[in-house]
């Protein structure tokens, strides 16, 4: 038993024929890795010797022991190690001849966290546009790669790292570079600004790479264009003649597009088309104001102008300004408005404070001169004392669009009144409101169609007259439609993969510019009906194919059959036009079964008597008789006998042409007979058919006998038309035969 066992000492114990381990890629040079499970002692005083077949492996044997050690690094992924080890390890039996066992090994190296996430294409910029709406993508080509084998090592989420700038940017999944604007931007406050982006695996620890992300706000047209001075002061010159240019106080009438990344070229007008503006001209590129008219001795002086700066290329965008007209020579003793009516036009996103029109009196420099506000119940417009109408509430264009104000001046001895009309410029300036920010709805089974209404978003706006136009964006758009009264209904279930669609619901005004909004809207399909929806498409592909085949064969039968159809006419009207075929004799060709049977009479075997006691002479006819069979009565069961001759033997035959007719130097008497040929002296002798033997019903070979020059369709019976005649020189009667 021990012999037995001494001789297995460089066995496996589990008795395989090799031994596999499994080590981590992160295992460190020198570990050991394994202990090789044989019985032997490998020891000096052992009974086994164990040494490596390769002189250079990765692998390595403890001094007299049975452990292999680690010499080299792993790497799964092979970039920096062996990504997999085989190697022969052989096992010498001491004080035996006997040879050496090898045992081959293998080593698995599986994956370890050992490698973090790479961005591609790092670091990282945009452009956006200080009107972007929140929520919107900004970016999507922000990429990780990492080396981990494929599982949760190298799945890669991604992160906006906490920062004074974070707030204006999110990752919309964190498992997808799509970047989303989360706050609001302004180019004037933040023309630029970096963000970190940090990526990091799913390991316990997991591996973390950071980048930056650079966003450079584009400057978009939102500001109104600005006067370098709120108002304008200009005194009239000694001689105010036409052409004179008037000197502004302050600096030069001039407005600004405060838009630093479009300044727009801006150009002037005035904005009334009262009689005093008639006076004076403005340019409209420079905003100079230059004397037009000669100016009347009744002018009430000062004269407030109001000059309007507009964008060339935006007309919505304008502000407003006044030009006091003033002149030191002419001051008038009575305290009176210098217009008894002013009109003017103010915008409803002007702020409180804002100057809107200044009414003068003859009396500008007396402080003793006092205004009021009548006809103003809700306070939006307060007067000062200068006679300025400034905006004293917010204005808004859906709750009043006019203002008829009266405008009291008293110096304390006299007084007068002015009318101020003042209208609200409507501005674009409310956004569509949802009734909620974010919807849910839920699909039941029976919805499951087509044009199911699934739920109804509500959105305003609280500007007038404008319309909202709502749009749907997200991976399962294509799903459903949306009205325009908000229902939200099911389009298209081909394209519905999950049971759970995400998208967004935008809302756009049609104001200039237009203003937009948007709310996340959340769809509940049935699991199970979500499922089956993903093989919809393929089934109508197949759909459609068998389809296609279908008519692909329908097609080929429609075609087959109008060839046959055309055939079988075209050889019909062929055989109706076939002449009879004469021979040179001027005889037409005999039917080949009326050669064998004419010139005799068939009669019975009954003592040569018809059946019934009739003659059997009594029923000769000529060629072209009626067939005997159908003229029978239906109380005759016996048939009628007719007669007929044998044809000629085959030496007789010779007398006939090659084209079926008789030789013109050939007579039928001269004809020579055999024994038992069934001719006598050149005549058919008598052919007795059995009685019964003709039946009373047959079979008609050609559906076309009773056309004239008829051809038979078989070509063993005739070849050739059936003429009445064979021959002059023949004068018995045809017969034609039915089987």
């Amino acid at each position: 038993m021990s012999k037995f066992l001494k001789d297995d000492r460089c066995y496996l114990s589990n008795g395989g024929s090799s031994e596999t381990f499994t080590v981590r890629e992160d295992l460190p040079v020198g570990s050991i890795i394994g202990t090789l499970p044989i019985p032997g002692d490998p020891s000096k005083d052992g009974d086994i010797e164990l040494t490596l077949t390769s002189e250079h492996s990765p692998v390595g044997i403890q001094e007299s022991t049975k452990n292999l050690i680690l010499n080299q690094a792993l790497d799964k992924e092979g970039v920096s190690g062996l990504a997999s080890v085989l190697l022969d390890v052989a096992c010498s039996k001491k004080e035996t001849d006997d040879p050496s066992i090898t045992i081959p090994v293998r080593i698995i190296v599986t994956d370890a966290n050992d490698n973090a996430p790479v961005f591609v294409g790092a670091p990282y910029s945009v452009n956006i546009s200080e009107v972007t709406v929140v929520g919107s993508t900004v970016i999507q080509g922000i990429k990780a790669v990492d080396k981990d084998q494929y599982g949760p090592f190298s799945t890669v989420s991604y992160h906006v790292a906490e920062g004074p700038y974070s707030k204006y940017l999110t990752f919309e999944n964190s498992l997808e570079g799509h970047v989303v604007l989360s706050t609001a931007l302004d180019y004037e406050t933040m023309p630029n600004f970096t963000v970190t982006i940090r990526a990091q695996d799913q390991g316990e620890p997991p591996q973390v790479s950071i980048t930056t992300l650079t966003v450079w706000v584009q400057d978009a047209d939102d500001q109104n264009p600005r006067f370098l001075a709120e108002r304008y002061k200009a005194v009239l010159p000694e001689r105010p003649i036409p052409g004179t240019p008037l000197v502004t106080s302050q600096s030069q009438i001039k407005a600004e597009d405060p838009d630093e990344g479009i300044l727009a070229p801006i150009q002037y007008s005035f904005n009334s088309e009262s009689a005093e503006y008639d006076l004076f001209e403005l340019n409209r590129r420079t905003g100079q104001v230059t004397i037009r008219k000669d100016l009347p001795d009744d002018l009430h002086l000062p004269i407030t102008l109001v000059i309007k700066a507009t964008q060339m290329d935006n007309p919505d965008r304008y502000s407003l300004t006044t030009l006091t007209v003033e002149s030191d020579s002419l001051v008038p003793t009575d305290l009176k408005f210098l217009q008894t009516d002013y009109v003017t036009t103010a915008l409803e996103s002007a702020p409180v404070g804002q100057v809107v029109i200044t009414v003068r009196t003859t009396k500008p420099n007396d402080k003793h001169v006092r205004f009021e506000l009548h006809e103003n119940p809700t306070e939006e417009f307060a007067i000062q004392n200068t006679g300025e109408i400034i905006i004293a509430k917010p204005l808004d264009y859906e709750r009043q669009t006019l203002y008829s104000l009266r405008v009291v001046a008293s110096d304390g001895k006299t007084s007068d009144v002015a009318w101020v009309n003042i209208t609200i410029m409507n501005v674009n300036d409310n956004d569509p409101t949802f009734s909620q920010p974010q919807y849910n709805f839920l699909v039941k089974q029976q919805d499951m169609r087509v044009g199911s209404l699934i739920g109804t978003i509500e959105v305003k706006d609280g500007d007038v007259n404008d319309s909202i136009e709502l749009n749907l964006k997200g991976t399962y758009a294509r799903v459903f439609s949306i009205s325009h009264k908000g229902e939200l209904r099911v389009r298209n279930l081909e394209f519905l993969n999950a049971s759970t669609c995400h998208i967004i619901v935008f809302a756009t005004d049609n104001g200039v510019p237009p203003r937009q909004s948007s709310a996340l809207v959340t769809v509940q399909f049935p699991e199970d009906v979500a499922q089956s929806s993903v093989f919809k498409i393929k089934k109508s592909d197949s759909s459609l194919l068998l389809m296609i085949v279908f008519g692909v064969l329908l097609g080929t039968l429609i075609i087959v059959i109008i060839t046959l159809t055309i055939y079988i006419l075209k050889t019909k009207q062929y055989r109706d036009r076939i002449p009879s075929v004469v021979s040179s004799g001027g005889q037409p060709m005999v039917n080949k079964m009326a050669t064998y049977i004419s010139g005799g009479n068939l009669q019975s075997n009954n003592n040569n008597k018809p059946q019934g006691g009739q003659n059997h002479n009594a029923v000769e006819h000529q060629s072209g008789v009626e067939n005997p069979v159908f003229n029978m009565a239906d109380h005759n069961h016996q048939g009628t006998i007719h007669r007929g001759q044998l044809p000629p033997s085959p030496s007789e035959v010779s007398a006939w042409q090659g084209n079926g007719t008789l030789r013109d130097d050939h007579q039928l008497g001269n004809f020579t007979t055999r024994p038992g040929s069934g001719l006598s002296n050149g005549k058919v002798q008598n052919i007795y058919w059995p009685n019964g033997s003709i039946p009373r019903r047959v079979k008609k070979l050609s559906w076309e006998d009773e056309q004239p020059n008829r051809t038979e369709l078989d070509p063993d019976v005739s070849v050739t038309p059936l003429g009445k005649t064979c021959n002059d020189g023949l004068k018995q009667p045809g017969l034609t035969v039915y089987f």
